[in-house]
Protein backbone atom coordinates (compact mmCIF):
# COMPACT_ATOMS: atom_id res chain seq x y z
CA UNK A 1 0.00 0.00 0.00
CA UNK A 2 1.43 3.46 -0.92
CA UNK A 3 2.74 5.56 1.93
CA UNK A 4 0.09 8.24 1.36
CA UNK A 5 -2.69 5.68 1.70
CA UNK A 6 -1.20 4.33 4.92
CA UNK A 7 -0.92 7.84 6.35
CA UNK A 8 -4.52 8.53 5.37
CA UNK A 9 -5.68 5.41 7.21
CA UNK A 10 -3.61 6.42 10.22
CA UNK A 11 -5.30 9.83 10.36
CA UNK A 12 -8.72 8.18 10.08
CA UNK A 13 -7.89 5.76 12.90
CA UNK A 14 -6.77 8.60 15.17
CA UNK A 15 -9.85 10.68 14.31
CA UNK A 16 -12.11 7.77 15.28
CA UNK A 17 -10.20 6.93 18.47
CA UNK A 18 -11.31 7.55 22.05
CA UNK A 19 -8.29 9.73 22.81
CA UNK A 20 -8.94 13.08 24.44
CA UNK A 21 -9.49 15.79 21.82
CA UNK A 22 -6.14 17.62 22.35
CA UNK A 23 -4.23 14.34 22.02
CA UNK A 24 -6.24 13.35 18.93
CA UNK A 25 -5.54 16.70 17.31
CA UNK A 26 -1.82 16.52 18.13
CA UNK A 27 -1.44 13.04 16.67
CA UNK A 28 -3.40 13.93 13.52
CA UNK A 29 -1.03 16.83 12.87
CA UNK A 30 1.95 14.50 13.30
CA UNK A 31 0.60 12.09 10.67
CA UNK A 32 -0.50 14.92 8.38
CA UNK A 33 3.13 16.03 8.20
CA UNK A 34 3.97 12.80 6.36
CA UNK A 35 1.62 13.88 3.56
CA UNK A 36 1.79 17.67 3.67
CA UNK A 37 5.27 19.04 4.50
CA UNK A 38 5.15 22.15 6.71
CA UNK A 39 7.29 24.24 9.02
CA UNK A 40 4.39 25.02 11.33
CA UNK A 41 0.75 24.04 11.64
CA UNK A 42 -2.36 25.09 13.53
CA UNK A 43 -5.47 22.96 14.05
CA UNK A 44 -8.27 24.95 15.63
CA UNK A 45 -11.83 24.68 16.86
CA UNK A 46 -14.34 27.14 15.41
CA UNK A 47 -17.11 28.82 17.34
CA UNK A 48 -20.15 28.18 15.08
CA UNK A 49 -21.86 31.39 16.20
CA UNK A 50 -18.97 33.86 16.43
CA UNK A 51 -15.87 34.54 14.31
CA UNK A 52 -13.30 33.18 16.75
CA UNK A 53 -11.06 30.14 17.05
CA UNK A 54 -9.46 28.15 19.85
CA UNK A 55 -6.31 26.05 19.45
CA UNK A 56 -6.84 22.28 19.43
CA UNK A 57 -3.21 21.52 18.55
CA UNK A 58 -0.18 23.28 17.07
CA UNK A 59 3.15 22.13 15.67
CA UNK A 60 6.39 24.13 15.74
CA UNK A 61 4.79 27.55 16.06
CA UNK A 62 6.44 30.34 18.07
CA UNK A 63 4.38 31.83 20.87
CA UNK A 64 3.85 35.06 18.93
CA UNK A 65 2.35 33.21 15.96
CA UNK A 66 0.13 31.10 18.18
CA UNK A 67 -1.09 34.22 19.98
CA UNK A 68 -1.93 35.82 16.64
CA UNK A 69 -3.84 32.74 15.45
CA UNK A 70 -6.24 32.99 18.40
CA UNK A 71 -6.69 36.75 18.01
CA UNK A 72 -9.64 38.63 16.46
CA UNK A 73 -7.34 39.73 13.61
CA UNK A 74 -6.82 36.12 12.53
CA UNK A 75 -10.59 35.63 12.44
CA UNK A 76 -10.89 38.75 10.27
CA UNK A 77 -8.14 37.53 7.91
CA UNK A 78 -9.86 34.14 7.59
CA UNK A 79 -13.13 35.87 6.72
CA UNK A 80 -11.41 38.24 4.26
CA UNK A 81 -9.89 35.33 2.31
CA UNK A 82 -13.05 33.23 2.37
CA UNK A 83 -11.35 30.36 4.16
CA UNK A 84 -14.21 30.19 6.64
CA UNK A 85 -16.35 28.67 3.89
CA UNK A 86 -16.49 25.23 2.30
CA UNK A 87 -13.95 25.51 -0.52
CA UNK A 88 -10.71 23.86 -1.69
CA UNK A 89 -7.55 24.53 0.33
CA UNK A 90 -6.23 28.04 -0.23
CA UNK A 91 -2.63 29.25 -0.33
CA UNK A 92 -1.35 32.86 -0.31
CA UNK A 93 -0.43 32.47 -3.98
CA UNK A 94 -4.11 31.86 -4.79
CA UNK A 95 -5.23 35.23 -3.46
CA UNK A 96 -6.29 37.91 -5.96
CA UNK A 97 -4.20 40.44 -4.01
CA UNK A 98 -0.72 40.44 -2.42
CA UNK A 99 -0.69 38.52 0.85
CA UNK A 100 1.06 41.52 2.43
CA UNK A 101 -2.31 43.29 2.36
CA UNK A 102 -3.50 40.93 5.09
CA UNK A 103 -2.49 42.47 8.45
CA UNK A 104 -1.74 39.07 9.97
CA UNK A 105 0.72 38.11 7.27
CA UNK A 106 2.31 41.56 7.11
CA UNK A 107 2.68 42.03 10.86
CA UNK A 108 3.18 38.49 12.15
CA UNK A 109 3.66 35.62 9.71
CA UNK A 110 6.10 37.17 7.23
CA UNK A 111 8.31 38.64 10.02
CA UNK A 112 8.31 35.15 11.58
CA UNK A 113 9.79 33.76 8.36
CA UNK A 114 6.72 32.23 6.70
CA UNK A 115 6.16 32.72 2.99
CA UNK A 116 3.61 30.10 1.94
CA UNK A 117 1.05 27.73 3.35
CA UNK A 118 -2.33 26.09 2.96
CA UNK A 119 -5.55 26.69 4.84
CA UNK A 120 -8.96 25.06 4.85
CA UNK A 121 -12.13 25.28 6.92
CA UNK A 122 -13.31 22.03 8.51
CA UNK A 123 -16.97 21.05 8.36
CA UNK A 124 -18.94 18.20 9.93
CA UNK A 125 -21.55 16.31 7.89
CA UNK A 126 -24.50 18.62 7.35
CA UNK A 127 -22.31 21.70 6.99
CA UNK A 128 -21.63 22.57 10.64
CA UNK A 129 -18.37 24.56 10.86
CA UNK A 130 -16.21 22.79 13.44
CA UNK A 131 -12.65 23.92 12.83
CA UNK A 132 -9.82 25.30 10.76
CA UNK A 133 -6.47 23.96 9.61
CA UNK A 134 -3.50 26.04 8.50
CA UNK A 135 0.01 24.93 7.57
CA UNK A 136 2.91 27.32 7.07
CA UNK A 137 6.17 27.09 5.15
CA UNK A 138 9.29 29.21 4.93
CA UNK A 139 9.61 28.15 1.28
CA UNK A 140 8.02 30.59 -1.16
CA UNK A 141 7.21 27.83 -3.66
CA UNK A 142 3.53 27.28 -4.45
CA UNK A 143 2.15 24.05 -2.87
CA UNK A 144 2.24 21.15 -5.35
CA UNK A 145 -1.05 19.80 -6.76
CA UNK A 146 -0.62 16.44 -5.00
CA UNK A 147 -0.12 18.21 -1.67
CA UNK A 148 -3.30 20.20 -2.22
CA UNK A 149 -5.20 17.01 -3.07
CA UNK A 150 -3.97 15.29 0.09
CA UNK A 151 -4.93 18.35 2.12
CA UNK A 152 -8.44 18.41 0.65
CA UNK A 153 -8.91 14.63 1.00
CA UNK A 154 -8.05 14.66 4.70
CA UNK A 155 -10.07 17.76 5.64
CA UNK A 156 -13.33 15.84 6.35
CA UNK A 157 -11.38 13.25 8.40
CA UNK A 158 -9.72 15.99 10.45
CA UNK A 159 -13.12 17.62 10.96
CA UNK A 160 -14.47 14.41 12.48
CA UNK A 161 -11.42 14.17 14.69
CA UNK A 162 -11.79 17.64 16.23
CA UNK A 163 -15.58 17.85 16.30
CA UNK A 164 -16.38 18.41 20.01
CA UNK A 165 -20.01 17.34 19.49
CA UNK A 166 -18.79 13.80 18.81
CA UNK A 167 -17.46 13.56 22.34
CA UNK A 168 -20.71 14.95 23.72
CA UNK A 169 -22.69 12.33 21.78
CA UNK A 170 -20.55 9.59 23.34
CA UNK A 171 -21.22 10.98 26.82
CA UNK A 172 -24.96 11.27 26.12
CA UNK A 173 -25.16 7.58 25.28
CA UNK A 174 -24.18 6.85 28.88
CA UNK A 175 -27.57 8.19 29.99
CA UNK A 176 -29.80 5.11 30.14
CA UNK A 177 -32.89 5.14 27.92
CA UNK A 178 -32.10 8.63 26.58
CA UNK A 179 -33.92 9.05 23.27
CA UNK A 180 -33.63 12.77 22.48
CA UNK A 181 -30.87 15.29 22.92
CA UNK A 182 -29.50 18.68 21.93
CA UNK A 183 -26.27 20.62 22.37
CA UNK A 184 -26.73 24.08 23.87
CA UNK A 185 -24.19 26.79 23.06
CA UNK A 186 -23.18 29.63 25.35
CA UNK A 187 -25.54 32.00 23.49
CA UNK A 188 -28.53 29.73 24.19
CA UNK A 189 -28.90 28.27 20.72
CA UNK A 190 -29.62 24.53 20.50
CA UNK A 191 -28.36 22.14 17.85
CA UNK A 192 -29.17 18.46 17.24
CA UNK A 193 -27.02 15.90 19.02
CA UNK A 194 -25.76 13.33 16.45
CA UNK A 195 -27.37 9.94 16.90
CA UNK A 196 -30.37 11.26 18.87
CA UNK A 197 -33.80 12.58 17.96
CA UNK A 198 -35.06 16.02 18.76
CA UNK A 199 -37.99 16.80 21.07
CA UNK A 200 -40.18 19.92 21.53
CA UNK A 201 -39.29 20.01 25.24
CA UNK A 202 -35.64 20.57 24.21
CA UNK A 203 -36.32 23.22 21.56
CA UNK A 204 -34.28 26.42 21.77
CA UNK A 205 -35.95 28.82 24.17
CA UNK A 206 -38.15 26.18 25.82
CA UNK A 207 -38.81 26.53 29.58
CA UNK A 208 -37.30 23.10 30.26
CA UNK A 209 -34.08 23.97 28.46
CA UNK A 210 -33.93 27.33 30.21
CA UNK A 211 -34.32 25.60 33.57
CA UNK A 212 -31.54 23.13 32.79
CA UNK A 213 -29.19 25.87 31.61
CA UNK A 214 -29.93 27.99 34.68
CA UNK A 215 -28.88 25.12 36.92
CA UNK A 216 -25.60 24.67 35.03
CA UNK A 217 -24.94 28.41 34.98
CA UNK A 218 -25.35 28.41 38.75
CA UNK A 219 -22.31 26.14 38.97
CA UNK A 220 -23.71 22.63 38.82
CA UNK A 221 -21.70 20.21 36.71
CA UNK A 222 -24.64 17.81 36.36
CA UNK A 223 -28.38 18.17 36.79
CA UNK A 224 -31.25 15.70 36.38
CA UNK A 225 -34.92 16.47 37.03
CA UNK A 226 -38.49 15.54 35.98
CA UNK A 227 -40.47 17.75 33.62
CA UNK A 228 -44.26 17.57 33.19
CA UNK A 229 -45.67 16.88 29.73
CA UNK A 230 -49.11 17.82 28.41
CA UNK A 231 -50.84 20.52 30.43
CA UNK A 232 -52.15 20.85 33.97
CA UNK A 233 -51.05 18.09 36.34
CA UNK A 234 -49.08 16.42 33.52
CA UNK A 235 -51.72 14.19 31.88
CA UNK A 236 -48.95 13.08 29.50
CA UNK A 237 -46.67 12.05 32.33
CA UNK A 238 -43.14 13.31 32.95
CA UNK A 239 -39.84 13.25 31.13
CA UNK A 240 -36.49 13.05 32.85
CA UNK A 241 -34.11 15.74 31.65
CA UNK A 242 -30.37 15.33 32.23
CA UNK A 243 -27.95 18.18 31.59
Amino acid sequence: MPGSAVAGLDVAAIAASSLALPRRAEQMLAVLRRLVPFDGAWLALADPHHPRYATAAAADLPDSTLAFFTSPQQARDIEATGTDRARPPLSPSDLPFPVEELPGWAECLIPAGYREGLAVALFAPGGRHVGFLATLSGDSGTPAPEVRRAFARLAPVLARGVDPVRSLATTARLVRKARAGVVVSADGSAEPLPGMDGHPVLAAGSPALAAACAQLTAGRVHRSFLWPVGGRHAPGGHLRITA
